[in-house]
Formats: C-alpha cells, sequence, structure tokens
C-alpha cells in the first residue's frame, strides 16, 4: 500500500509544484507513493469536501511554503483543519 501524500500550494506556485512532481514520479511508478492536489479535483465535485477528505485521508501533508501561499484565504482554513 502506497503512502497517500496530500499537496496543498498556491496556484501562483503551480510550476513549482508541477516540478516537485517530476521528483516524485519514480517513487508514484514504484507505488511507493500516491500524490493528491486540487487540480486532481473532477469538475461538479465541491472543492471544499474533495479537498477536506483527501487531507483527512493523508499519509503525509505537503505544503509548499511561500508568501503566496501564505497570503492565500485557503491556508488559513488550512490551519485550521490541522488543529
Amino acid at each position: 500500500m502506497s503512502l497517500k501524500i496530500f499537496c496543498s500550494y498556491s496556484h501562483n506556485d503551480e510550476s513549482l509544484k508541477d516540478e516537485l512532481a517530476k521528483h516524485l514520479t519514480m517513487l508514484e511508478r514504484q507505488g511507493i507513493i500516491s500524490t493528491w492536489h486540487d487540480r486532481k479535483i473532477p469538475p461538479g465535485k465541491e472543492w471544499d469536501q474533495q479537498i477536506n477528505e483527501n487531507l483527512n485521508t493523508a499519509d503525509i501533508i505537503l505544503l509548499l511554503v511561500s508568501s503566496d501561499f501564505i497570503y492565500s484565504k485557503y491556508s488559513g482554513m488550512l490551519k485550521l483543519l490541522l488543529q
């Protein structure tokens, strides 16, 4: 069973998230990890419900912290969820 990684980031940092994904590719291919981020939310699904479900089932929560991440409204909500 692979470890589930929840990745939270500012959409302004999406290129950095994509670069990180390249580094994690081999671990995913080997079945060691699986990754999830909000761009994997299917169309028509409630984004907050999908985020909460994946956050609550994650083995590892990976925060890509930047000034844009700290500035975002969602980082404040994430802080509340992690308490």
